[in-house]
C-alpha cells in the first residue's frame, strides 16, 4: 500500500494573492509559489499580506524546494520573506528566477537559496517527486504549468493562465502534453485558476492589445504619451515599444520595478528593444513630444507609483500637461476603482487627455474565461479536481463549471486557506484544516494581528480621547483635576467648548466610585472609561478610542 500524497493550501483560495501550495510525501515536501497579496482599506498601515507559514516552520529542514510558476507579484513576491525563514533551492523559469534573484539581492538573502532555472519541457526531481514544466499563457512571459508526479498519481497545477491561440511570444499553451498525460497515466488531481471563472466567453488574446496601440499612436502624433501598465506585463511592454519605435518615438521606462523589469528582460532576451531606441527618463525633456514614449508603473493608482506621483506633480524628472496622452494599459482591479478614478481625474485637471480602457480596447485579462476553462478541463480530463486562486465565489462557479462538464460531484473539491486534501490508493478526500490566519507585515514589522487593525480602524473613524487624573486611594479623594487630551475626534474650537464639561463630568463619577468604596485601579479606570465614553457618545455621536490612564499616590 503506497502512503498517502498530502496537498496543503497555505493562502490563495478564498482571496486573490498570496498563492501558496503545498505538496508532502512521506515528511518530505515541495512549495509552489509564495506570493503576498496587497492590503485593502481595512488594514491601515500593512504594506504586505504573505502565506500563513507556519506549517512549514516545523518542517522546515524537509522542504526540499520552492517552485515559482511567473513573475507576478501574488506569485513570486514573498520569495525574500521565505529565504528569510526556509533554506532550499528555488525553480522556475528563466526570467523568473532572474526576477526572484534580484529580489533577493536586495534583501542580502540569496545565499539562502541556489537558482534553478527551467526550460519548457524539463523534468526535474524535486525530493520524492518528478516535476515537469509545461509552457503556459498568462500575461508574464515564460509561466509554467506545474505537473508533479507523484507515487499517487499526477497532480496538475495551473498557477495563472489563458488558453492565448495568438501570444506574442508565439508560445502556446501545451495542450497537448496535458492531453497525452490525461490518456497515460491519467491525471489524478487538478489544481486550476478561477479568476475568471464567473466571466463568460474567451478573454481576448493579447496580441490584440498591440492592433489598438497601433491605432491610437498615429492619433497622438503631436502628443507625448505615457503609457502605464504593470512592470511585469511585459507582453504589453513590447507592444508599446515596437508601435513606438515604429512611429519614431524613443521608449522611457519609469518606476523602479519597471526600470528593473525591463533591464532583466532584455538581458535575457523576453524583450527586444533596440538599445539605441531606449532612453533614460532624465533625458526625457530633451526630446520633442512626438518622440517620446513613457512606459510607466502605476495603473492601479498605486500612491507611491510613477503615474500617480505624476498626477500629483510629484515626479522628481518631468511633469505633465497639456502636450500629453496618458495611456492607462489595465483595467482597475476590484477595490482600486476610486484610486484610479481620482488618479485619471488628477491628471485631466493637469491638462493631459487620458485613454484607458473603458474608452478602448487596451488590455485584456491573462486569466482564462468560461469557454477556455472548459476547453481546458476537456483536454486535462482529471479524475479529481479543485479550484485554487481566486474568492470563494470563483472557486465556486468553476467547481459548478466542472460538474457541468460531467465530473462526479463526490470528486470536485472546493476548498480554502488552510485545507489538507489527502490522496490514497481509494480517494481523494479532504483530511482536515490548520488554523490560518493573515501574516500582516509593515515595514520590518509582523507582530500585526486582527486586533491590532481593529484599534487602527477605530483610531482611523473616530481619533481618540485620553484621561489622565491622579487618586489618593486611601483619603479617597482626587488629587490632580482630570487632564484631557484628543487626536482625531474634535476640532480645537469644539474641544474648548467640551472640556470642562468632561473634566466634571468624569470628577463626579471617580468621585462617586471613591465615596462608594472603590479602590482598585481598574475599579477606577473603567470608571472613567464609561463615563467619558457616554459623554462623548452623547454630546458628539462619535466613538473614538477612550484611553484612561489613573495613578495612585500611596
Amino acid at each position: 500500500m503506497t502512503s498517502p500524497v498530502t496537498v496543503t493550501f497555505l493562502g490563495g483560495l478564498g482571496e486573490v494573492g498570496r498563492n501558496c501550495t503545498v505538496i508532502e510525501y512521506e515528511g518530505r515536501l515541495i512549495v509552489i509559489d509564495f506570493g503576498l497579496m496587497f492590503p485593502s482599506a481595512v488594514m491601515p498601515g500593512v504594506d504586505v499580506i504573505l502565506p500563513d507559514d507556519r506549517y512549514l516552520q516545523d518542517r522546515a529542514d524537509r522542504i526540499d524546494g520552492l517552485i515559482i510558476t511567473h513573475a507576478h507579484e501574488d506569485h513570486v513576491g514573498g520569495v525574500p520573506y521565505f529565504f528569510a525563514r526556509y533554506e532550499a533551492p528555488l525553480y522556475g523559469s528563466a526570467l523568473s528566477m532572474a526576477i526572484a534573484d534580484h529580489k533577493l539581492s536586495e534583501a542580502g538573502l540569496g545565499h539562502m537559496t541556489s537558482l534553478n532555472p527551467v526550460a519548457d519541457g524539463d523534468t526535474v526531481k524535486i525530493g520524492p517527486f518528478e516535476v515537469e514544466f509545461l509552457p503556459i499563457t498568462h500575461s508574464v512571459p515564460q509561466s509554467m504549468c506545474i505537473v508533479v508526479h507523484t507515487p499517487q498519481g499526477v497532480v496538475v497545477h495551473t498557477g495563472d493562465f489563458k488558453v492565448d491561440d495568438t501570444p506574442i511570444d508565439n508560445r502556446l499553451t501545451d495542450l497537448r502534453r496535458l492531453g497525452a498525460l490525461s490518456e497515460d497515466p491519467g491525471i489524478r488531481l487538478l489544481l486550476a485558476d478561477s479568476t475568471n471563472a464567473d466571466s463568460p466567453g474567451r478573454s481576448a488574446s493579447e496580441s490584440s492589445i498591440g492592433e489598438t496601440f497601433r491605432r491610437l499612436f498615429p492619433e497622438y502624433h503631436d502628443k507625448r504619451i505615457i503609457a502605464s501598465c504593470f512592470a511585469s506585463h511585459l507582453h504589453r511592454v513590447q507592444q508599446l515599444a515596437d508601435v513606438a519605435i515604429d512611429q519614431g518615438r524613443y521608449v522611457f521606462p519609469l518606476g523602479r520595478s519597471m526600470v528593473n523589469n525591463v533591464r532583466i528582460a532584455r538581458e535575457l532576451g523576453v524583450l527586444d528593444i533596440p538599445e539605441r531606441w531606449i532612453r533614460p527618463i532624465d533625458e526625457v525633456d530633451s526630446h520633442p513630444p512626438e518622440k517620446v514614449c513613457v512606459v510607466c508603473t502605476g495603473s492601479q493608482g498605486e500612491p507611491m507609483a510613477a503615474l500617480s506621483l505624476l498626477a500629483k506633480g510629484e515626479q522628481r524628472t518631468f511633469g505633465v500637461g497639456s502636450d500629453d496622452m496618458v495611456l492607462l494599459t489595465s483595467s482597475p482591479i476590484p477595490g482600486n476603482e476610486r484610486a484610479v478614478y481620482s488618479m485619471i481625474d488628477a491628471l485631466t485637471r493637469r491638462g493631459c487627455e487620458v485613454v484607458h480602457s473603458g474608452m478602448e480596447h487596451v488590455h485584456t485579462s491573462g486569466h482564462a474565461k468560461r469557454d477556455e476553462l472548459r476547453t481546458f478541463h476537456n483536454v486535462v480530463s482529471p479524475e479529481w479536481f479543485i479550484p485554487i486562486e481566486g474568492e470563494f465565489r470563483m472557486l465556486r462557479r468553476h467547481a459548478d463549471l466542472a460538474l457541468d462538464q460531467g465530473m462526479d460531484p463526490d470528486r470536485v473539491i472546493v476548498a480554502l486557506d488552510g485545507d489538507q486534501i489527502s490522496l490514497t490508493d481509494r480517494s481523494v478526500t479532504k483530511k482536515g484544516s490548520l488554523p490560518h490566519q493573515y501574516r500582516y507585515v509593515q515595514g520590518r514589522v509582523e507582530s500585526l494581528d486582527d486586533i491590532v487593525l481593529a484599534d487602527r480602524m477605530i483610531l482611523s473613524k473616530g481619533g481618540f480621547v485620553n484621561i489622565s487624573l491622579t487618586v489618593d486611594p486611601d483619603k479617597g479623594r482626587i488629587v490632580s483635576r482630570p487632564a484631557i487630551s484628543t487626536r482625531g475626534w474634535i476640532t480645537e474650537p469644539h474641544f474648548e467648548e467640551l472640556e470642562s464639561d468632561l473634566e466634571k463630568a468624569v470628577t463626579e463619577a471617580v468621585t462617586k466610585a471613591l465615596d462608594k468604596g472603590a479602590v482598585q485601579l481598574q475599579q477606577i479606570e473603567k470608571v472613567v472609561r464609561r463615563t467619558t465614553g457616554k459623554f462623548v457618545a452623547d454630546r458628539t455621536g462619535r466613538r473614538p478610542a477612550i484611553l484612561a490612564q489613573v495613578h495612585f499616590t500611596r
